[in-house]
């Protein structure tokens, strides 16, 4: 009897540790959003907290295709996990879609699936935005005293082919460097009755990482970021119609912030990032239309006398439709442009040979800007700008046999020797110039710095595609953007031999509304 009731007691016990175990981990199953829910943008799947155990993970399926396997972290609270799934950015068409996650455990070293739950929801990216029959007038609204906050990031992809690797049907090797980021204020300074707005550019301190008291950017001058504080961030100034199209723009002979010295900082950094041109007038979905490229260039040599602070460039429009962005109701809307290596802009050299720039044949630039206009409170909330520069340099090289080496990392050289692209806009690498480096020091095209007591500068601040890592002598072939044949291994291409290689340059551009 006593062995009975100890064996029932053992049970018991184990029954209990049974039941804390399954308590602990949780079930599996998907507790946000609800079935049937309409979504739209970024979605947050929740799950309850320890319902995936420590050799777990989750596989996520979108109507029964795989699109990523992961780990899933917290959310804020600490109270579920989370997985932000964005619809726009994974493709997900409008409609009735099932998500569905599975939970993995490995078992022996190999993963199994232990549990599954999913959902049907509507995709509504681009459902419940009224477009009147006779088109979408877009207006920027100005009112004075008006502020609008961006953050603009940036991003190199440079990819690198020769004629061999294309004949054998090889993918282009290809290297990614993530940018730097700054934060811009627009201001209204005045709203004129018929609709014009006086703006107010002007780089601000990145409050946002590590509440820091300035701006970390990268000059012409500097070998890496440097730290600009607020006495240096000066204004430009643009009068502008309610479609964004400059009337005139000015720089200031000095500026100065409330309760700061007023003598003349030593270096001004300027934000020439003017507003995207809106069309005209109405337009419909799939529609196209004349449009224009606005881009900045400020003539430092003469501040206090220029009247102007863009160029612009003629670009085709397009009505993409209407789609839901940081859920405003948005107009999307598409301006490109395609620049051959004879055509020369005023102060923008996209696409023309210069001196030092012979080693690049048959450059084609191309400049795309998606815009995400909203609806409801007239700004432009989202600027998705690429530049895509193509090129071929045949490249020469000394020293025996050896195969196709690896990448050694574009450089940011000042001339073209090394087989740049091209050298950023303006009359000669003054103050002004603010190169872009496709490596952890890149930095932000449109941002100029000028050196006042040294009276340097050309004119700049426009659209400068990078420039190609250091070579030789001006004119004598190097690596272009730092990727070049070379490295042991294989037979390659003896001393006194050259190659032509095929470079594609993109710089992406992200401009988004914080504020």
């Amino acid at each position: 009897m006593k062995r009975r009731l100890a064996n029932l007691v053992l049970v018991t016990t184990f029954a209990a540790l049974s039941v804390q175990s399954v308590a602990a981990q949780g079930s599996f199953n998907i507790v946000r959003p609800f079935d049937g829910a309409k979504v739209k943008e970024k979605v947050r799947i929740l799950m309850p907290k320890n319902s995936v155990p420590s050799s777990g993970y989750v596989g996520l399926f979108i109507d029964n295709k795989f699109v990523e396997a992961f780990e899933p972290k917290l959310d804020a609270k600490g109270q579920y996990y989370e997985y932000l799934l964005d619809t726009k950015a994974r493709g997900i068409k409008d409609g009735n879609r099932k998500i569905e996650l599975k939970l993995y455990v490995d078992y022996s070293s190999q993963p199994r699936i232990t549990d599954t739950s999913s959902i049907d929801v509507v995709v509504a990216n681009s459902s419940g935005i009224a477009i009147p029959e006779d088109g979408v007038a877009m207006r920027y609204s100005f009112t004075s005293g008006q502020e609008s906050i961006y953050r603009l990031k940036q991003r190199t992809i440079v990819s690198t082919s020769t004629n061999e690797t294309n004949k054998e049907g090889m993918k282009a090797a290809q290297f990614e460097f993530d940018g730097e980021s700054i934060k811009l204020l627009y201001a209204c300074d005045n709203a004129y009755p018929n609709g014009d707005g006086l703006l107010r550019l002007q780089v601000i301190p990145d409050r946002g990482q590590f509440n820091r008291e300035y701006a970390f950017l990268t000059t012409s001058e500097a070998s890496e970021p440097q730290r600009y504080y607020k006495d240096s961030m000066a204004p430009l100034y643009m009068r502008v119609t309610p479609t964004g199209r400059e009337v005139f723009g000015a720089i200031p002979e000095f500026f100065g912030l409330e309760g700061m010295a007023s003598s003349r900082p030593q270096t001004l950094l300027f934000a020439a990032f003017p507003l995207p041109i809106l069309p005209t007038k109405r337009v419909r979905e799939g529609e196209s239309w004349p449009s224009s490229f606005q881009l900045g260039a400020i003539d430092l040599n003469n501040i206090g006398k220029v009247n102007t602070v863009v160029e612009t460039a003629p670009a085709r429009g397009e009505f993409l439709g209407a789609e839901w962005e940081a859920n405003h109701p948005c107009i999307k809307i598409r301006n490109i442009i395609e620049v051959g290596a004879s055509t020369v802009m005023k102060g923008n050299t996209l696409g023309q040979n210069r001196s030092g720039a012979q080693n690049i044949a048959d450059r084609k630039v191309s400049v795309e800007e998606i815009i995400w206009f909203a609806t409801d409170i007239r700004k432009v909330i989202r600027i998705n700008r690429d530049i895509t520069i193509e090129g071929k340099a045949n490249v020469g090289f000394a020293g025996g046999a050896g195969g196709p080496g690896g990448a050694g990392g574009p450089g940011g050289g000042g001339n073209m020797s090394g087989g740049g692209m091209m050298p950023p806009p303006g009359g000669g690498r003054g103050a002004d110039d603010f190169s872009i480096r496709p490596d952890k020091n890149s930095g932000l095209i449109g941002i100029s710095s000028s050196l006042l007591q040294q009276g340097r500068g050309g004119k700049g601040g426009g659209f400068a595609p990078p420039q190609g890592g250091p070579g030789g002598r001006q004119g004598g072939p190097g690596g272009p953007g730092g990727f070049g044949p070379g490295g042991p291994g294989g037979m390659g291409p003896g001393a006194g031999a050259s190659q032509d290689v095929f470079i594609k340059t993109r710089i992406q551009y992200i401009i988004t509304l914080e504020k």
